[in-house]
C-alpha cells in the first residue's frame, strides 16, 4: 500500500538579508514543495513575507527569540492540528537570546496522517577540528553547555510530544552548526534523540557544502571541496526517504544553501511503527575545515554581538 509522499525544503536563512530576497526565495520553494522550514526569520519585515495565499505558517509570538524559526505548509495538503514552541537551553550562554524550537503538528488532508515537525537553530562556534569541541574561543565552554542543554531539553520535549500528540511521522530539522559527516556529530545526536531516528543525509554530496558552492549538487557529484561541511539536516522517524537530500543553488536570502528531500509515510495513519536506527554515512565523509574558514561572517547567529546570561 502506498502512503502519501511530500517534499520538504529547509533553508537556514540569514537575518540581515533583505525581506525581498527572502520572499523571492520562499516563493520559488513553494513551487517545489508542500513544507518549508526556516531559521532566522524573526525580524520584521522578513517574517511578514511568510504569509502567502494558499499557504499557512507556524511561528511563535515575537518575544525574546521565540519566533526565530518557522514551518510553512500548503493549505490544500496540510492542516495544522497543533502548534507550539519550547525554550531549549537551560545553561551556558548564547548571543543575546535563547535557543527555541518551533513545533507544528500537521495533518494530511487526504490520508489523515499526522506529521510532527520541530525546527531550531543550534548555537554556532561549537565545532573544532578533528572531531572535537572548539576550544579556540574564550566562550567555547559556555557555548558547549548551551548546545548540550538544548539537546537534552529538545530530546525530552520531542518524547513528550510524541506521547501526547501521537504523530505518524516525525521530522527534527536544524541548523546543527556542526559537520553531520563526522561520526562524533552523528553519535552525539544518536545519544540524545535515540537510535530510532535516522539521518536523512547518508550519501553526502562531494561538491559544495551548506556554506559554499554554487549550483545544485547532485549526490556523488565530482568536484572540489570534498571535505566541505554539511551542517543543516533532518532526523526522521515513521517515514521513508523517497528522494535523498540534495543541496540546492545558493540564494540571496541566506549564507546557507537550502536542501530538498522527499519523504513518504511508512505506515498506515494511526498505527506508526518503529524504524531502524541511523546507519553509517557513505559517500564523502571526509572531515571538513573548521567553521570560521567558510566566510560565514565569523558568526552564525541571528543576534547582536553581545553576551547575555540565560535564565528563565
Amino acid at each position: 500500500m502506498a502512503f502519501p509522499e511530500f517534499t520538504h525544503i529547509h533553508c537556514s536563512s540569514r537575518y540581515d538579508r533583505t525581506a525581498a530576497s527572502l520572499e523571492a526565495a520562499v516563493d520559488n520553494w513553494r513551487q517545489q514543495s508542500s513544507i518549508i522550514t526556516l531559521t532566522e526569520v524573526s525580524r520584521d519585515p522578513r517574517g511578514a513575507t511568510l504569509a502567502e495565499a494558499g499557504w499557512g505558517y507556524v511561528r511563535a509570538k515575537k518575544d525574546y527569540g521565540r519566533d526565530e524559526c518557522a514551518v510553512c505548509y500548503r493549505k490544500d495538503t496540510w492542516a495544522v492540528a497543533w502548534q507550539g514552541y519550547k525554550k531549549l537551553n537551560t545553561r551556558g550562554r548564547v548571543f543575546a537570546g535563547p535557543v527555541c524550537s518551533c513545533d507544528a503538528l500537521l495533518k494530511h488532508r487526504t490520508s489523515g496522517h499526522k506529521l510532527l515537525i520541530t525546527v531550531t537553530h543550534m548555537p554556532s562556534g561549537v565545532e573544532g577540528g578533528g572531531g572535537r569541541w572548539n576550544t579556540a574561543k574564550s566562550f567555547w565552554e559556555a557555548r558547549r553547555q548551551a548546545y548540550l542543554s538544548s539537546l537534552e531539553t529538545w530530546s525530552t520535549h520531542i518524547r513528550q510530544m510524541k506521547t501526547s500528540k501521537k504523530p505518524d511521522g516525525i521530522m527534527i530539522v536544524a541548523d546543527w552548526n556542526f559537520n553531520l559527516k563526522r561520526t562524533w556529530s552523528r553519535d552525539l545526536l544518536k545519544d540524545h534523540f535515540g537510535a530510532g531516528y535516522k539521518q536523512a543525509w547518508v550519501r553526502f554530496p562531494t561538491s559544495g557544502s551548506s556554506l559554499g558552492g554554487g549550483g545544485s549538487a547532485p549526490l556523488g557529484a565530482p568536484g572540489k571541496n570534498m571535505g566541505a561541511r554539511i551542517i543543516d539536516g533532518t532526523l526522521y522517524q515513521g517515514l521513508k526517504v523517497e528522494t535523498e537530500p540534495n543541496l540546492m543553488p545558493t540564494t540571496r536570502s541566506s549564507d546557507h544553501r537550502p536542501y530538498k528531500e522527499r519523504f513518504a509515510f511508512a505506515f498506515k495513519a494511526g498505527s506508526p511503527g518503529a524504524t531502524p536506527g541511523d546507519g553509517p554515512a557513505s559517500g564523502d565523509v571526509n572531515p571538513g575545515d573548521q567553521w570560521w574558514d567558510f566566510g560565514d561572517y565569523n558568526d552564525d547567529e541571528i543576534y547582536s554581538m553581545e553576551f547575555a546570561e540565560e535564565g528563565s
